[in-house]
């Protein structure tokens, strides 16, 4: 009986070695107060208590890789934000930097009480990708990490947190006009030589990359929504020096009405009826971002910074062409198992036609961290987010403050 027990223990583990699939994720929970007012103070909008913690972003995964022989091999990745202050755990994730509480959404009524950051948000997807990995490099395809959001958040440029506003803006300034921080399509990432790596990407953004029906619309014409991004990044670390350039370039056509003939067809070849006009849709634009980020460490000290420069790609003449510029600074000291840091920002948005402000954010944020182990951290952090272009005292986005005491742990 024994040496039967054995014999299964064995295979299981086996089975299990070839597999290799690990569970991981990260458990973040704290105590804070969040603010957001006018410029009077006169209209707010305030929460406190148990929330979602701050540090990082709460997420459970599934990661495995497969020996394919010959120096290849496949790996695969499932990656799901959570919310362990919410009674909905799997099914909704905490924004960056909203408030939290139920019916608070990551749209509406959350843009205009924390800018454009949200409360809860039921796109729980956080990752989902496979990829085959060899001599040559890595090749992803699915619903991954942009290069924008490797370089803003994951690189190790910004000390700050963007759980908590002062760090939760200026890094990614931009970001939603080239597709966001997370979304579908292929990824090449070389090897790296003399510490450099490129790493190349094209796709859609959340969606399809292309969609053309003549239903949406009546039949003077085909309806069109093409969202076609291609993405750039190169990265060198050596030392203490670690630097990175990305630019992502994103062409969006949306709801574009056929015309300019007596008859015409379909995509599929069938016959549909001329319009007498062609109408182009706000959305139809070409939009791009550069983003430089660095750091350097010196013994215990660590300084980083990012700077966001781009553009939506809307017409000049239009209301909607938006110019953006952002940067951010930060700085970190290790005592011991302690860890202090510092974090400033600034990022605007100008219309193109006559470069009024519609966004003029100033941020500020300072912390601690304290690990309590490889990983276990406690922290505390406090910050504030600004928008100095609002004018109006009845408009509740004008300064957002957060503080917030916490603990973080990964599995």
């Amino acid at each position: 009986m024994m040496k039967k027990t054995l014999i299964a223990v064995a295979a299981l583990a086996a089975t299990a070695s070839f597999a290799q699939v690990t569970i991981y994720g990260l458990v973040d929970i704290g105590y804070g107060t969040h603010n957001t007012t006018s410029r009077n103070s006169a209209v707010f909008t305030k929460s406190s208590g148990v929330m979602d913690g701050a540090n990082a972003g709460n997420r459970i995964g599934f990661r495995g890789t497969e020996d394919l022989g010959g120096g290849l091999s496949a790996d695969f990745l499932i990656e799901q934000g959570i919310s362990p202050t919410n009674g909905a755990l799997f099914g909704v994730r905490s924004g960056a930097a909203g408030h939290q509480y139920d019916g608070f959404s990551a749209s509406g009524s959350a843009a205009a009480a924390s800018g454009t950051a949200g409360a809860y948000s039921q796109g729980t997807n956080r990752q989902s990708f496979l990829g085959v990995k060899g001599g040559m490099g890595t090749v992803r395809i699915g619903y991954q990490y942009t290069n924008l959001y490797e370089l803003s958040t994951l690189a190790g440029f910004v000390q700050g947190s963007e759980g908590t506003p002062g760090a939760d803006k200026a890094h990614t300034h931009g970001n939603a006009a080239v597709g966001g921080t997370r979304a579908n399509g292929l990824t090449y990432i070389s090897p790296t030589m003399n510490g450099v790596t490129v790493q190349v990407q094209t796709g859609a953004f959340t969606g399809r990359e292309d969609v053309t029906s003549n239903t949406a619309i009546t039949a003077s014409g085909l309806s069109v929504d093409k969202n076609n991004r291609m993405g750039i990044m190169v990265k060198y670390a050596s030392g203490p020096v670690a630097l990175a350039f990305a630019h992502t370039k994103a062409d969006m056509q949306a709801s574009v009405i056929a015309s300019g003939l007596a008859t015409r067809t379909n995509v599929y070849g069938a016959l549909i009826a001329a319009a007498t006009s062609a109408t182009t849709n706000a959305a139809e634009r070409s939009a791009s971002l550069n983003q430089v980020g660095g750091s350097y460490t010196m013994g215990a000290a660590k300084v980083g910074f990012t700077y966001n420069k781009g553009d939506n790609g809307g017409s000049t003449t239009s209301t909607v062409a938006t110019d953006y510029k952002a940067y951010n600074i930060s700085a970190s000291y290790a005592l011991g198992a302690y860890s202090p840091f510092v974090s400033m920002g600034r990022a605007d948005s100008k219309l193109s036609s006559t470069g009024a402000l519609s966004e003029d954010y100033k941020l500020a944020q300072a912390g601690v961290r304290y690990n309590l182990s490889k990983r276990s951290v406690a922290y505390v952090m406090h910050g504030i987010t600004q928008n100095n272009a609002v004018a109006a005292d009845t408009t509740v986005g004008f300064k957002d403050q957060k503080t917030i005491i916490g603990l973080s742990h990964s599995f």
